[in-house]
């Protein structure tokens, strides 16, 4: 009795790793309609008010990072 559970349970492992082992395409196929290319916005210049608050996030995890050393 166990030997034919224990060859049923091969059997099936043995199905299963054969069965797995195609390979995935890496990409899905592409649908006519949909659009493969993107239109970027024109950059922006900071202005003197954003650059402050980024220069003042620098600062502050500059701060934090030589702090906890």
């Amino acid at each position: 009795m166990k030997r034919t559970i224990y060859t049923g349970i091969a059997a099936g492992i043995a199905a299963i790793t054969s069965i797995s082992c195609n390979s995935a395409d890496e990409l899905p196929p592409l649908n006519e309609g949909y659009a493969t290319e993107y239109i970027l916005p024109d950059p922006v210049d900071l202005t003197a008010e954003d650059r402050a608050v980024i220069e003042a996030l620098e600062k502050e995890y500059n701060e934090a990072i030589s702090s906890s050393n």
